[in-house]
């Protein structure tokens, strides 16, 4: 048999693999042929060593014949192998003469029949010419040996780092897929070291066949794109840059530089490999060609891509904006130039989220300062807004999410975060931001130089007290701040046109802090509260000026809840209330404007916009003077409610939760038997269980293991916990996620049963405070099994304000619950409510009064050292 072939690979200097033609089915078909009459050292493997002069030999026959076209002729096969021995002619030469000549390869013993051959006579004749010439393995010195590692010796990270970025030459031995190869290196030791070797920035179909235990596979195309790297590189010289190490720690990841053009590029143009984006940003020379070749083989829809589907882009997906906040370290609110405010995630970025509370003091790490970098960069500036993708609504984000690139100038702010170590990437082959690659190198420069949370040092740690957790806590800072003058802050957050939280970097601390010598018209807190006239313009107007700004305040004094009242200035001039004032969005609240050393400058600006009738003095002559109106109309009754009442769970002596008796306790009992019954088999929760804040669910409460329903007050990442609220009961604790499920749809048509009260017209301490424990044992004595009658004085916020009497006793008002606590010395009248002060309720107030003043003479518990209390101030509960 003879014919035509191409030389695919040469396994030694007498065994060559020849294939034939392209077939329309597959790569084409090979053949192993030996060569007839001669002899050639053998390579080594990772078992046995080189024969001398085989690596050499070997390399004189791949670089005369690889790629070439042949003539073969085979001239006998191997009955119990196959093996086919034969001759191979390069331009009409026999290959073996060639060899002997050059001293390659030795003549084997030749059998009698084929003594008088005229091959083996030339054979024999270029033989004894190679060794008298001492050419190849006739030569005399042991420069034919060559040392070799088939397998790597070492840690694999200390090897890449000795040769990273260095290109050096390689023979690639084997095509495993069209991504991955068998490559010879040559050190700069002389030596050879074997490797695994996956082109980095792709992936190529999978061929995986033959392998113990494991289903063989072939993915579309697979063969395609081998042979397509088999026909280009196989047994060819090229130069390797490893770039890293493989995941399992056995190969590497590097590009392979050939004259002929880029391998890698090669097979994306072709749709024979995609980009691969675990090992794009380690490609040398970046990942832009790669990427133009994969968007060029999309467009063509060529094999990988012949189903793809470009993904259409809104026209509004490129616009400016103004960033009114900064949510997280990767989420902030902008406004456009119409008005309107979208919330935007930073296109694949994922900054950290670890705040936590311990014994009053915010504490956080890498996520307040991904925050804090972009506030400093972002807030109340232009920026270019390009939309990347919509994620849709999920349990983290029940609303659709915008996720977009935002650029300051030509600045990525997200490429930033992450370049700084303070940003995840989220890796996703559908989302992309139009800059993920850019994102991807971002952070494996951060991992190598140990950028931000990839430091191997300690997380920073930024703690925050509370200065306004109390009154008593936030008199302890007045002195210091009011002997400080101004002092630097942060605008957190603004709760109303006067009312802010701030941060105070310097001293560690956060406050409430209140504009003084002005009255700001009240806000919506919910949807359902109805604002003030202006409210929201107020809010609205000091968001836009204030709202995660850096000011200065001034701090004069304190209002009755422990929040700081004084001065802000924003850009060291601008006095915020003045601000205010001057727009018809604030009035002059005399008595704390004339204690203001800023005085003049305030009734100057109200008096600026009362004559232009801005906002609030819009219908008012700015010479007429108005009297304040009562909030409370005196001349109509206050209507009263009467409820049947137990008391479920008690909080403090002043605080606490009743169940109303009616027939929904019926319906509680027996709904609290069917959910008993329903978790005795039903009482496991998916696998990715993960209650939101809020969430009425079924809980397993830790004194008698019942299943009752919950309201999940917080989330506990660190113990994987929640701190519920048992809705029909009034108590909570924390418990393991483990004591939790989802409450089945037919357990929650029941109201909640308990409601959350208050004793009206009373202040009793807090648990916390002096005779507080004293009070709240008082009020369980008082209310331990007894039904009583609530009378609601006023319904504030969901909370009930009640006066409790006990109806087997008397509902005269001065035996009430409530007056009997103040007869004990556990509480105080408060008469600062304009409901105390109706003259409906003078007599229940007075009744509370004399109480007081018997508890006073008598000096018990809270006046066991005199009167040190002031009937004005706000309750404590």
């Amino acid at each position: 048999m003879s014919g035509k072939a191409t030389v695919k690979s040469v396994l030694s200097a007498d065994m060559v693999v020849l294939s034939g033609r392209p077939r329309a089915g597959g790569p084409p078909a090979t053949r192993t042929l030996g060569l007839n009459y001669i002899q050639a050292p053998k390579l080594g493997n990772k078992d046995r060593a080189d024969e001398p002069f085989a690596f050499a030999a070997r390399n004189f026959l791949r670089k005369l014949l690889v790629g070439k076209e042949v003539m073969f002729r085979v001239d006998y096969t191997v009955p119990n192998t196959g093996r086919e021995y034969g001759a191979i002619y390069l331009n009409q030469e026999n290959i073996a003469h060639t060899l002997v000549r050059e001293g390659w390869a030795d003549v084997r013993e030749i059998r009698a029949s084929d003594a008088e051959n005229v091959d083996v006579e030339a054979l024999y004749s270029y033989k004894a010419e190679a060794q008298a010439a001492k050419r190849g393995i006739w030569a005399e010195d042991n420069s034919g040996i060559r040392k070799a590692h088939y397998n790597l010796e070492g840690d694999a990270e200390e090897f890449l780092e000795k040769v990273k970025g260095k290109p050096l030459p390689a023979i690639i031995e084997s095509i495993r897929d069209g991504s991955t190869v068998r490559a010879c290196l040559t050190l700069p030791n002389g030596e050879y070291q074997y490797i695994t070797l996956m082109i980095s920035g792709i992936r190529a179909p999978i061929i995986r066949q033959g392998v113990s235990g494991t289903e063989d596979l072939v993915e579309p195309f697979a063969e395609e794109a081998k042979y397509f790297v088999e026909s280009r590189l196989l047994q060819r010289e090229v130069r390797i840059i490893l770039e890293m190490v493989g995941q399992n720690g056995n190969n590497f990841f590097g590009s392979i530089q050939h004259p002929a053009g880029n391998i890698a590029e090669a097979l994306v143009a072709n749709g024979l490999a995609k980009v691969a984006d675990w090992s794009i940003t380690h490609v040398t020379g970046g990942p832009t060609v790669l990427r133009d070749a994969e968007r060029k083989a999309q467009a063509s829809k060529i094999r990988l891509w012949q189903d793809h589907v470009e993904k259409t882009k809104n026209q509004d997906h490129q616009f400016d904006a103004t960033v009114a906040r900064v949510m997280t370290g990767d989420t902030i609110i902008v406004r456009n130039a119409t008005g309107q405010e979208r919330r935007l995630r930073l296109s694949n970025i994922k900054a950290p989220n670890r705040l936590a509370q311990q014994k009053g003091v915010e504490i956080a790490s890498f996520d307040y300062e991904a925050k804090e970098f972009l506030r400093k960069r972002l807030i109340g500036k232009n920026v270019h807004i390009t939309i990347d993708y919509v994620k849709p609504p999920s349990d983290q984000f029940p609303e659709s999410t915008e996720c977009a690139t935002v650029k300051v100038g030509e600045i990525n702010v997200g490429e930033q975060l992450v370049l700084r170590g303070l940003a995840d990437v989220i890796k996703s082959r559908e989302d992309r931001s139009q800059f993920y690659d850019q994102l991807l190198v971002a952070e494996a420069k951060a991992k190598e130089e140990g950028k931000g949370k990839h430091s191997a040092k300690e997380a920073p740690k930024y703690k925050w007290s509370d200065a306004s957790e109390n009154a008593a806590k936030a008199k302890q800072f007045l002195p210091f701040f009011q002997r400080g003058g101004r002092t630097q802050a942060i605008v957190e957050y603004v709760a109303n046109g006067s009312r802010f939280k701030l941060i105070i970097p310097k001293e560690n601390c956060k406050l409430t802090f209140v504009l003084g010598g002005v009255r700001c018209p009240r806000s919506s807190r919910t949807p359902n509260e109805k604002a003030e006239p202006f409210g929201a313009e107020a809010l609205d107007f000091i968001s836009r000026r204030c709202q995660q700004r850096e000011v200065e305040i001034e701090i004069e004094s304190l209002d009755k809840t422990g929040g700081f009242i004084g001065s802000m200035w924003l850009n060291k001039t601008e006095n915020v209330a003045a601000m205010l004032l001057e727009e018809g969005l604030a009035s002059i609240h005399s008595y704390s404007a004339e204690q203001s050393k800023h005085a003049s400058l305030l009734y100057a600006a109200e008096r600026a916009a009362k004559q232009e009738r801005k906002n609030l003095w819009t219908n008012v002559d700015p010479n007429a003077v108005v009297e304040e109106e009562e909030e409370v109309d005196n001349t109509k009754p206050i209507k009263k409610e009467y409820l049947d009442v137990v008391v479920s769970e008690i909080v403090s002596g002043g605080h606490f939760y009743v169940q109303v008796i009616n027939q929904n306790i019926q319906a509680l009992e027996k709904m609290m038997a069917d959910l008993g019954s329903h978790h005795k088999s039903n009482s496991t929760a998916p696998a990715d269980w993960k209650p939101k804040v809020h969430q009425v669910i079924s809980a397993k409460f830790t004194e008698d293991n019942q299943w009752y329903r919950a309201k999940v007050i917080r989330n506990v990442a660190e113990t994987k916990s929640v701190e519920v609220l048992y809705i029909d009961y009034g108590n909570s604790e924390t418990i393991p996620l483990t004591r939790t499920c989802p409450l089945p749809p037919q357990f929650s048509s029941l109201p909640q049963q308990a409601q959350e009260a208050v004793l009206s017209y009373v202040k009793v301490p807090a648990i916390k405070d002096d005779y507080g424990i004293e009070a709240a044992n008082r009020f369980r004595d008082m209310v331990s099994g007894r039904q009583l009658v609530g009378v609601v004085e006023q319904r504030e916020h969901n909370v009930m304000h009640l006066t409790l009497y006990d109806p087997s006793i008397s509902q005269d008002p001065d035996r009430s619950l409530n007056a009997e606590l103040v007869r004990d010395g556990l509480a105080t009248v408060f008469i600062k409510s304009r409901y105390a002060r109706h003259p409906s309720n003078q007599n229940l107030v007075a009744k509370f009064q004399e109480s007081t003043a018997l508890a006073k003479r008598e000096r018990l518990n809270l006046f066991e050292y005199g009167d040190n209390t002031a009937d004005d101030e706000e309750p404590r509960y």
